[in-house]
């Protein structure tokens, strides 16, 4: 019984071995096949839609040229009406191709009388008509519409969305938009679009003359994703392959639609949108429209020749292996009993016990097994004495509650983020490139580094997060890892505290000989995505977001000594908060204007309290003949030309000025002797108001961010003689 049993394992096991081995090789052999099939589909695929696309394309291309070329003529000569119409007429009944052509001026630009002129020809039931409201009209806005303001904005020729057309043709319709201008006094002047409007429905023919399989079909879509042809005529204009996608709640087609609109090229597979069957999709952009076709292949229909292959071969594998149990019994009779002393033995080994063996005889195959046992004891014995070697010589080093702790929190490695309420503050110093242009690299570096030390030990104080040091500007944030209730408040004196350790920092800075500092900081509470960004090779604990880049432009609004904090802040902290005044201002990329308060101090349990600043302006007894630069990005672009101070304080000066600026402008003031010579030494600063005169200049309050050591002893001088 023992023995038939052992040999039952024995036959078990080898079949099993034997059947896992054929399973893998026919495994392999299904899927290399389907992947076969597959890349001559997506092959055959690619061929058959671009050539479609093309057929598309090249009856859009002669379209295109008809706009083109005449707003070519536009571009060089002036049309009395009667003239233009004509044209127009013409050029509609020479391209049979085109529906409709409009020529359709900016605001008074045809006739300064006539605010509305696009005059437009169609087509209509055969005949040339003229569309009288094209002139009369004024309902009819057409700057407001996206095919005249894109190709504006853009400044190129572009498609339309597909479109039905209620009004002239009642048909499914697309225009092609060309910009004309005029050059006028020698300045390129934008004048008006030419438009071309085509009918789509010839798409349907070609479209549905794409033969795939049996079943299946094809399709195209707008640049918005909505159908300009479909088998089914209920969903041509009326669905979008992303209605479609919400309706069937599929997110692999809602990925797939974007990437049709994006202009992407790929073989994917989908639900048969008729069916709802497994199927493979092949798309790809239709050149120069930016519309998308996408052809569907049955997969049952592409995977039939190699699904009668693989049955016959499921039928000729349990054949074999039928016959191998047969031959496998016959031999498992011949090996058992050796083997029943290696299973004893292995209990042996279960058991720890590796220094057990078993008789090294018997047939030449069952001597080696039992060799190969013996050894593997002897590399066991010596793996646990390896083993308990490093155990306990890691020991030494490292605690188990280390190592433990290592252990638990591995998955805090794992790469991820999740949207949480933060506090952002970031500081940036004032002029500190100019300032440093000069100075030797060591020089800058200890510089530097005096600055950012103190302001780290500030920010670890306060539980802060740095998320990043960018020369002289610092990243942190408030709240994360660890929660933070109140991380407004926190993230506020945090940064009181850093403008307060300046004053410290520029005692050292002139005991060296090195310049004045000065920094602002903008503090905005909101969320953010916060986690480990990055990859396996090197991550970083941050935050993206919003609210990050709204941090970023408030900074850049900020002078030296200042603290500039966001309404969300103030909302959460302006029982103790105390603040100097709040102001507009109108970022890029916001819509709306954005208050901003200026921050003096803290009241509470631990009150902090800036510096008060001295910011009433003197009246000078003679003007300080300065020349003005403005500066971008902290690159000087240009000159605002030359100009006085007229009134000046520690932190402000009142500038009379015959030149340009913009509020918020950041510039550089250089100051003139009597022989309007450069003074060596600079001001940085912003301008903070500006006001026109009527005798044609111009007064701005420009706030100073920098001053060199030079020119301040010379504002000192001048505040004491004024």
């Amino acid at each position: 019984m023992k023995n038939r049993g052992l040999a039952t394992i024995l036959i078990i096991t080898i079949l099993t071995s034997s059947a896992v081995i054929f399973l893998a090789a026919f495994t392999y052999n299904y899927y290399a096949s389907r992947q076969a099939v597959l890349n001559e589909v997506a092959k055959d695929a690619r061929e058959l839609t671009r050539a479609t696309a093309y057929k598309i394309s090249v009856v859009l291309k002669g379209v295109e040229k008809v706009p083109l070329n005449l707003a070519v003529v536009l571009n060089d000569f002036s049309f009395k009406r009667p003239e233009l119409l004509r044209l127009i007429k013409n050029t509609v009944t020479i391209n049979p191709e085109v529906y409709g052509v409009a020529v359709a001026y900016e605001k008074f630009a045809f006739d300064p009388q006539k605010e509305y002129f696009c005059p437009y020809y169609f087509r209509k039931d055969g005949v040339i008509t003229y569309d009288p409201t094209s002139e009369g009209d004024t309902h009819y806005k057409y700057w407001y519409w996206d095919w005249y303001q894109i190709p504006q904005v853009l400044d190129r020729p572009m498609w339309s969305e597909p479109y039905y057309d209620e009004g002239s043709g009642n048909i499914i319709m697309s225009t092609y938009a060309v910009p004309f201008y005029r050059n006028i006094q020698g300045k390129k002047t934008f004048l008006g679009i030419v438009c071309a409007d085509v009918s789509l429905m010839w798409l349907k023919d070609i479209v549905c003359g794409v033969k795939v399989c049996q079943t299946g079909y094809a399709f195209l879509i707008s640049p918005n994703g909505v159908f300009v042809t479909y088998p089914d005529e209920r969903l041509i204009m009326r669905s979008s392959i992303f209605s479609l996608a919400e309706a069937r709640h599929d997110p692999r087609l809602r990925q797939i639609g974007r990437d049709m609109i994006k202009g992407g090229e790929n073989l994917a597979p989908i639900r048969d949108f008729r069916s709802d069957r497994p199927a493979w999709m092949y798309y790809a952009p239709v050149p120069g429209t930016g519309w998308s076709l996408g052809v569907v292949y049955p997969e049952a229909e592409l995977y039939a020749p190699a699904q009668a292959l693989h049955r016959q071969i499921l039928i000729i594998g349990a054949l074999g292996l039928g016959f191998l149990a047969l031959v496998i019994t016959v031999i498992s009779r011949r090996i058992t009993a050796p083997l029943r002393t290696l299973a004893d033995r292995t209990t042996a080994i279960a058991t720890g016990d590796f220094a057990t063996t078993v008789p090294e005889t018997g047939a030449r195959e069952i001597a080696h097994l039992a060799q190969s046992f013996n050894q593997m004891g002897r590399q066991l014995t010596d793996y646990i004495a390896k083993r308990d070697f490093i155990r306990d010589t890691f020991g030494r080093y490292v605690t188990q509650e280390v190592v433990k702790r290592l252990l638990e929190d591995r998955g805090a490695l794992e790469l991820g983020g999740e949207t949480r309420e933060l506090s952002i503050l970031m500081s940036d110093l004032r002029g500190f490139t100019a300032l440093t242009a000069d100075m030797h690299p060591e020089q800058v570096i200890t510089f530097l580094n005096r600055y950012l030390r103190k302001m780290i030990e500030i920010l670890v104080d306060h539980q802060a997060t740095i998320d990043e040091i960018m020369g002289d500007g610092i990243l942190a944030f408030f709240g994360a890892p660890q929660p933070m209730e109140d991380h407004p408040r926190q993230a506020v004196a945090c940064a009181l505290t850093m403008q307060t350790a300046m004053e410290e920092i520029n005692r050292q800075n002139d005991l060296d000989g090195l310049p004045y500092l000065q920094m602002g900081i903008a503090v905005n509470t909101g969320l953010v995505v916060v986690g480990n960004i990055g990859s396996e090779q090197r991550a970083k604990y941050s935050v993206v977001g919003s609210t990050v880049n709204f941090t970023g432009r408030m900074e850049s609004y900020s002078v030296g000594g200042q603290v500039l904090i966001s309404a969300s802040v103030y909302e959460r902290v302006r029982e103790v908060v105390e603040v100097a005044g709040s102001m507009q201002v109108q970022m890029k990329g916001v819509l709306l204007p954005a208050t901003l308060y200026d921050v003096r101090g803290l009241k509470g349990e631990h009150p902090i309290h800036l510096k008060e600043r001295c910011d009433s302006l003197i009246p000078l007894s003679a003007p300080i003949n300065i020349k003005i630069f403005r500066i971008k990005d902290k690159i000087i672009r240009d000159t605002a030309g030359r100009a006085f101070i007229t009134h000046l304080c520690d932190t402000t000066a009142k500038v009379t000025l015959e030149g340009d600026l913009k509020p918020w402008d950041d510039v550089r003031l250089n100051l003139l002797d009597e022989n309007n010579e450069p003074i060596p030494g600079k001001i940085y600063g912003k301008v903070m108001a500006l006001e026109s005169r009527e005798d044609g200049l111009k007064e701005a309050d420009i706030r100073f961010t920098s001053v060199s050591q030079e020119v301040y002893q010379i504002i000192r001088q001048v505040e004491k003689s004024a």
